[in-house]
């Protein structure tokens, strides 16, 4: 069984415990994924700048992508007119 350190989560602030191994390597400061993402947005702004680019209009058919791609499950795009 490894050695396990009682540890704060960088985010929320709740406590878990982490393996001393990761703790010593600098990780294990998020008690999940979900509160190290929500970290991650707020220091980086990534997802909010993509979901902006992707909604002007710029020309790419979103709709085609999923329907007309040769590998997509959709009606469209498989000979089947």
């Amino acid at each position: 069984m490894p050695s396990m350190t009682q540890r704060r989560c960088e985010n929320c602030g709740g406590t878990f415990e982490a393996r001393t191994a990761d703790v010593k390597r600098g990780w294990a400061r998020f008690c999940s994924k979900s509160c190290k993402a929500i970290k991650q947005e707020k220091r980086t702004g990534q997802h909010a700048a993509h979901k902006a680019c992707c909604t002007q209009d710029d020309g790419y058919d979103r709709d085609m992508d999923a329907a007309g791609h040769p590998f997509a499950s959709g009606y469209f795009g498989h000979g089947q007119e």
